[in-house]
């Protein structure tokens, strides 16, 4: 096996940033509690997430780490690059609670802090499964459903259509 060294991300970092200003509420005001980097050297998988143990907190400064196989990222698109980063990130959950507020007479959920390690959960994938299953069994479970449908209502399904144009250098239309 080669080397395996890490090497700070930025532009996954640019990309994750404005995921989570969109879609990651629970991060917004944790930002720089994340870390990324890029591994390199041969890897069998795209990306992981990790929360960091007190060690690795101590040693980087960061909470949570999403790593990049630099390999893999150099051959994806920047719809799929996109796409890793936004599955990484949903890894991360924190917890809140749920607080009366005077002023406008209503009940928030508020984030715990960001500082506490405790307040933060590795959230597993929604699905697993085989298609093979799903062949011969259809959507058996409600989770498997659930996916089902979010999948039907996407507004937009990236296809080998899509990558096939990418490569030629041809504009996706979402």
């Amino acid at each position: 096996m080669s080397d395996v060294y890490f090497e700070e991300a930025p532009e996954v970092k640019e990309i994750a940033e404005q995921l989570i200003d969109r879609h990651h509420p629970h991060l917004q005001d944790a930002k720089d509690v994340i870390g990324y980097r890029f591994r390199c050297g041969q890897s069998d998988w795209a990306g992981k997430a990790k929360k960091l143990t007190a060690f690795e907190r101590f040693e980087t400064g960061y909470m949570l780490m999403v790593f990049i196989n630099k390999e893999a990222w150099t051959v994806l698109s920047e719809p799929q690059q996109v796409a890793l980063v936004d599955h990484e990130l949903c890894h991360f959950s924190r917890k809140s609670e749920r607080v009366y507020e005077k002023d406008t007479d209503e009940w928030v959920d508020k984030w715990l802090p960001k500082e506490d390690p405790s307040n933060w959960v590795m959230r597993e994938h929604d699905v697993e499964e085989f298609s093979d299953v799903i062949k011969r069994h259809g959507l058996w479970e409600t989770g498997i459903e659930k996916f089902a449908s979010v999948v039907r209502n996407a507004d937009h399904q990236m296809d080998l259509d899509d990558l096939e144009r990418e490569q030629k250098g041809l504009r996706v239309v979402k």
